[in-house]
């Protein structure tokens, strides 16, 4: 089950890596109007809340890999001290 969530956890993190990549060239592109503005910055909003998304589930993935290791270590201590 922790490999499980590491590995979730890697690739979340592959993906954010692609969106903030996703971010720079998208802000390295010119713009000529105002459409061209308004479409980039919808593009730039949406990868700002995929990458929020991303990171949030990154964090509750973490908390509970912690938890499990915690619950696994106090498991170990105990059988051990029979």
């Amino acid at each position: 089950m922790i490999k499980q969530l590491e590995n979730q956890i890697r690739d979340l993190r592959k993906e954010l890596a692609e969106v903030k990549k996703g971010q720079a060239a998208l802000y390295l592109q010119p713009c000529r109007g105002d459409s061209e503005i308004r479409e980039k910055d919808g593009k730039l909003e949406e990868l700002d809340r995929r990458a929020k998304t991303i990171n949030g589930t990154i964090h509750d993935l973490q908390r509970k890999r912690q938890g499990l290791m915690s619950g696994s270590i106090i498991k170990e201590n105990s059988q051990s001290d029979l």
